[in-house]
């Protein structure tokens, strides 16, 4: 069987399991034979998104990652809430909030992004990127490119909550839920940069679970930002798009193809662009 190919179906259950696992910290019990792989804590893969030992397992899984990126943006949207109508001012409520949904997931991603910007910072050629994208240790580019990220999320949501802390906490879910559906369309668009990882054990989602992951997750968006946003959603949504779509696209020129840094680094910038979009367009509706 072909490892870069989408194989096992299990309940949906499982997968949501599965999903659960591979993108927070919650002590999930997977649904997937052989997924003990996934271990949050196993720095031997390449990634901080790590693989599975059986391929195909967790593509079949990914048509359910706006469910759980919804569930991960709740989390943030509660802590916001409950911080606002305590009388936080919004800029604490807003950090506060982004450092929730960080310990829920583990950083896991702004690893990933900091991993790739120190390794197309740094790198002279596709051997040494990936070779420095390997190394658990955090430099300069990496630094930077976390912190600068960071500061667009909490200032967009930070905006917004000035103005209203519902929307802001609509569009904080929005972000995550987005950001989360991008994966699956990336590695079907994407080759593995390497023969391990991520992408040999997580194999190829099918265009079926593609375009499922990203309708749930339209409708998972609009549901929540139609009110603040209106037709602006189409607008933020295609800010979060495009942004995963540059990580790609430099991720492609640069080591010809995604690992799991990529995939983590193209959720961050997803994130950050959908918030900055919609503190934006939602502002600016009203302004």
């Amino acid at each position: 069987m072909d490892a870069n190919t989408e194989t096992s179906k299990p309940s949906v259950l499982a997968q949501f399991r599965l999903a659960t696992a591979f993108l927070t910290r919650l002590p999930v019990e997977r649904g997937f034979a052989g997924d003990d792989a996934l271990d949050p804590d196993d720095d031997a893969g390449d990634d901080d998104l790590n693989p599975v030992e059986t391929p195909g397992q967790l593509a079949a899984a990914m048509w359910l990652f706006p469910l759980v990126g919804f569930a991960i943006g709740g989390t943030g949207a509660i802590v916001l809430g409950l911080l606002a109508w305590a009388g936080v001012p919004a800029a604490v409520a807003a950090t506060l909030a982004i450092g929730a949904i960080i310990a829920l997931t583990g950083a896991l991603h702004e690893d990933g992004l900091a991993d790739i910007a120190d390794g197309f910072g740094g790198g002279k050629d596709k051997a040494s990127k990936l070779r420095i994208m390997r190394d658990s240790r955090i430099g300069t580019y990496g630094v930077v490119a976390v912190a600068i990220v960071l500061i667009a999320k909490i200032t967009a949501l930070s905006t917004i909550a000035e103005w209203d802390v519902g929307a802001a906490a609509a569009v904080l879910i929005a972000a995550t839920t987005w950001s989360r559906a991008l994966f699956a369309p990336t590695m079907r668009w994407l080759s593995p940069a390497r023969p391990d990882g991520l992408g040999a054990g997580a194999g190829t989602p099918s265009e079926g679970t593609s375009w499922l992951g990203l309708i749930l997750a339209f409708a998972l968006c609009a549901l929540v930002l139609l009110t603040p946003a209106g037709f602006g959603v189409i607008a933020i949504l295609a800010a979060g798009g495009f942004a995963a779509f540059i990580v790609g696209w430099i991720a492609l020129k640069q080591i010809g193809g995604y690992t799991g840094d990529v995939l983590g680094a193209g959720q961050q910038a997803a994130e950050a662009a959908t918030l900055v979009a919609a503190s934006a367009i939602i502002l600016g509706h009203f302004a």
